[in-house]
């Protein structure tokens, strides 16, 4: 800008001088340069303000000294400010302290809730990503992204952010598309492999009618396979049901309960079988008594002087229910979880071969054994395991709560619910994978309703490695760690009180524990919906949860088996 266009005529500056033609050039440099004249520019008392604190404020002693007629006598007054008006105008400060603007001096929180930001000749009201600045209330109040139909399936507005949402497991990217397998898993299955898992229940898979003519006494024998520590084998009992024989396992071993006429009795003995291979148990009933064998060595001899039923008529009728107990069952001599996670092959019973078993598995593929396994519990990703659990910290005299989770997990598929506490319609805790858009990165998301609290990247999900995740929860803290991560980001310290005093309120209220997924609510309750995907082991408060004891499963939830990486 040359000087001489600073000493142009004056133009417009009558009467009624507003409907006329003029610019800022004009209001600040013909005119007086004062706040009145700032207004007719900018229409509005915010920018007024903020121009008048900053640039007018500061130019008044430039421009006005430099005006038409007045330069000489600014050059005779005896002051400090420079009396070249180039130098003038670039030598703005910074607009945000007191000492350049003594309108900040009047107003220390001229930007309310917003940080000052120094801008050349002015200054700026800056918020956080997701929020604008209100010039009327001068505070930044979150923006609503959902109003810009960002998302095309469900939005969900938060503070300073918003979340997309699908109906179904599907991956939000550009479009929606089905969540991808990032790890496969050998999901082989083999119609000669009878799964013992199929109902969750605890009633039979199978039952059995046997009439025998030739028979006098109960026999069984079968390749058998399993993790699980406790559950029924199989139950048999006479038509009537007054005598009755069961095959199960406790604690890994064997164990016999059976009642007849004379008497009840309960065995257990014999090594621990559930270290994942086959072994053959063959059960005896001889003369006076029953014989346990694995791996054809005997391991149990159970005297018993009557038979465990009685033929009528030369006939022995039994009737025999595999891995469950029927309904009409109530009290066995010692309680027992009837679930069991196993599988059966190569079955023999009653001398009568495979007959009746084979063909009661072959067409239906829920009965169908997986070819292998190793040790875990795993989530297919078609719903989740409910359990009540007390949160209560033995070791505080308030009776506080406390939430230690830890996870083992092995993904495969890089999003979906591990945990979730569900109160009602709404979700106070919930750890989740979510997706990173990254080929190597992927994260751990810990939120309270539905807002993130924490957040942590890994290179372990989606790999063949195991990855765990510890999260440590109480009304007044939150710590998320893992084995294998690059960082972890907490939210703001007012955020993080808030929720976790939303949080203290539900737990008072004994909310549902979930694994796997969240049940039948808005999916808006959480920035994850999607269900786990994976092999995944859990300890709440130091206990290692079985999924056998769970109120509820989805049946295809395996409880102690998972299927190995391809």
């Amino acid at each position: 800008m040359r000087h001489s266009s600073l000493l142009g005529k004056r133009r417009a500056n009558s009467f009624l001088e507003e409907s006329k033609g003029g610019n800022l050039e004009r209001e600040c440099i013909e005119e007086l340069c004062n706040k009145e004249e700032a207004r007719e520019i900018f229409e509005n008392i915010p920018e007024t303000v903020k121009i008048h604190f900053g640039i007018v404020k500061y130019l008044l002693s430039c421009l006005g000294a430099h005006r038409s007629g007045m330069a000489s006598k600014h050059n005779n007054k005896n002051d400090e400010g420079p009396t070249d008006l180039r130098k003038c105008v670039n030598g703005l400060p910074d607009q945000c302290t007191p000492s350049a603007n003594k309108d900040v001096e009047l107003y220390p929180n001229i930007c309310g809730s917003a940080v000052c930001k120094n801008t050349p000749g002015k200054y700026e009201c800056e918020c956080d990503s997701g929020y604008g600045y209100n010039t009327s209330s001068k505070a930044c109040e979150d923006i609503d992204e959902c109003a810009q139909r960002t998302c095309t399936q469900t939005c969900v507005n938060i503070p300073g952010s918003y979340t997309c949402y699908c109906d179904a497991p599907l991956l939000l990217t550009f479009f929606f598309q089905s969540i991808p397998i990032c790890v496969a898993l050998n999901l082989e299955t083999n119609y000669e492999l009878l799964n013992l898992a199929e109902q969750f229940t605890g009633t039979p898979i199978v039952y059995l009618r046997f009439k025998l003519p030739d028979v006098s006494r109960f026999s069984a024998e079968f390749d058998f396979r399993t993790y699980d520590s406790e559950g029924v084998i199989l139950y048999a009992e006479s038509p009537d049901s007054t005598s009755w024989f069961l095959l199960a396992l406790r604690d890994g071993k064997i164990e016999i309960q059976f009642k007849n006429e004379l008497w009840t009795k309960v065995t257990t003995g014999g090594k621990a079988i559930n270290n994942g291979e086959w072994h053959i148990i063959t059960v005896d009933e001889l003369e006076n008594s029953i014989s346990v064998k694995i791996a054809k060595e005997a391991v149990m001899n159970i005297n018993n002087p009557r038979s465990l039923f009685k033929p009528a008529n030369g006939i022995l009728e039994t009737k025999v229910y595999i891995a469950g107990l029927p309904k009409k069952v109530e009290n066995i001599i010692k309680p027992i979880n009837p679930r069991l996670d196993g599988c059966i092959r190569g079955w023999n019973l009653m001398n009568q071969g495979a007959l009746g078993v084979k063909e009661a598995i072959q067409g239906k593929q829920s009965k169908h054994c997986l070819v292998s396994v190793d040790r875990g519990s795993y989530y297919p990703g078609g719903g989740v395991a409910k359990f009540f659990v007390n949160y209560t910290d033995d070791t505080s005299r308030d009776g506080e709560w406390v939430v230690n989770i830890t996870f083992n997990i092995r993904s495969s598929m890089g999003i979906g619910v591990m945990f979730a506490l569900v109160n009602g319609e709404t979700v106070p805790l919930a750890v989740a994978i979510e997706d990173l858009a990254s080929d190597i990165l992927q994260g751990i998301v810990v939120s309270m309703q539905n807002i993130p609290v924490a957040r942590m990247k890994t290179k372990r999900i989606c790999t063949d490695k195991n990855l765990i995740i510890s999260v440590s929860v109480t009304k007044s803290s939150l710590e998320l760690t893992g084995n294998s991560c690059t960082d972890v980001i907490y939210t703001n310290q007012v955020e993080l009180d808030k929720q976790l005093s939303v949080l203290d309120q539900a737990m008072k209220e004994n909310p549902d524990t979930y694994l796997g997924g969240i049940p039948d609510i808005p999916v808006t309750a959480t920035p994850v919906s999607a269900y786990y995907v994976g092999c995944m082991d859990v300890s709440i408060n130091n206990q290692l949860v079985d999924l056998d004891e769970a109120l509820s499963k989805q049946n295809d939830i395996r409880s102690h088996s998972c299927p190995l990486v391809l």
